[in-house]
């Protein structure tokens, strides 16, 4: 994606290309690190089954790193994980099989989430169901959000709406449709990841561990729920790119599972910047963050307990000069 939604020349000439260099190093050292750890991991279950403490610790850490597949897989369909096309691919077919949505799907909805963020008629995301726009109320809204059915049911439909249903019907469950050329695609590939999730569930009543190789899939779902409903819930739904869209502060552990997508604010900004180079960006921009903050614990830890409404952004840490 090459379009830029943040119009101030905040980054500009010189400055802006080298971000927007891309290289094949960074993403294949870190693909083949993450996806090496999710494979071990998911041998690993089967393994050590019988030692119940054990496995539920491998399974909890099989989870959080199924939930970060989400990143490779959300850069590698912009095309700024790699300099090169087809490795682009590659990595998106790669995390994309596990995160149970193929490709052509995720560049369709995604594409249009960039082009009308925060827009509840227009906006993928909102579209379906304009509530998404505002944090819950309560402890139990937020269970409900945490337990990450609201996103696997925004994979479920499209995997199944796509493969099985006809395309004429296909506006009702993904009216972003209209605007996506090769639909022959969405069918093609949804089919591909739809058989490769039916060979996973009819093998797991034969693996050892089969049980908490489940756990770990829906594990990843409440986990990325958490993650991505911090981006743009409770934020307006006008104004500047950068105040439609949160910058998660975070440690470098979470940093390097999510790829730097905690600098979402900088990303919506400037899509074709690749993941290694958005804390540069951050660098350069923090001071104009419409909305900054300090952790995903901090923040969820507001909508829980009903601070800070509507965004219930936690006090951002303060911009220093060097900052």
């Amino acid at each position: 994606m090459q379009e830029q939604f943040e119009h101030r020349p905040l980054l500009a000439g010189e400055a802006l290309r080298s971000l927007l260099r891309r290289a094949d190093g960074p993403s294949s050292v870190r693909l083949v690190v993450h996806l090496g750890l999710f494979i071990a991991l998911a041998v690993a279950i089967p393994a050590v089954h019988a030692a119940l403490p054990v496995t539920a610790v491998v399974a909890v850490l099989l989870g959080w790193t199924w939930a970060g597949l989400f990143a490779p897989f959300h850069e590698c369909v912009h095309g700024t994980a790699f300099a090169t096309p087809r490795l682009n691919r590659l990595g998106a077919w790669l995390a994309g099989i596990p995160f149970m949505m193929a490709p052509a799907v995720y560049r369709g909805f995604h594409f249009e989430h960039h082009r009308h963020t925060q827009d509840p008629e227009r906006d993928p995301e909102l579209m379906d169901d304009p509530r998404y726009a505002a944090w819950p109320a309560g402890t139990r809204g937020w269970l409900q959000m945490a337990s990450g059915f609201g996103l696997f049911m925004l994979k479920l439909r499209p995997l199944l709406g796509f493969s099985l249903r006809p395309q004429h019907a296909w506006p009702s469950f993904a009216r972003w449709v209209e605007r996506v050329d090769d639909r022959a695609a969405l069918a093609r590939e949804s089919r591909v990841v739809l058989a490769c999730w039916l060979v996973f569930l009819a093998a797991l009543p034969f693996l050892p561990g089969g049980g908490w190789l489940l756990f770990a899939a829906w594990l990843s779902n409440a986990l990325q729920a958490l993650w991505v409903s911090c981006e743009h819930t409770g934020l307006p739904l006008e104004g500047s790119i950068l105040q439609r869209t949160r910058t998660v502060e975070s440690n470098a552990f979470v940093r390097f599972f999510v790829w730097n997508m905690n600098y979402h604010a900088e990303h919506h900004a400037w899509p074709g910047i690749p993941w290694y180079r958005l804390p540069e960006a951050h660098r350069a921009v923090r001071a104009q963050l419409g909305s900054l903050v300090p952790g995903y614990a901090a923040l969820h830890a507001n909508v829980r307990t009903g601070r800070n409404r509507p965004s219930a952004d936690p006090s951002p840490p303060p911009v220093t000069a060097a900052g």
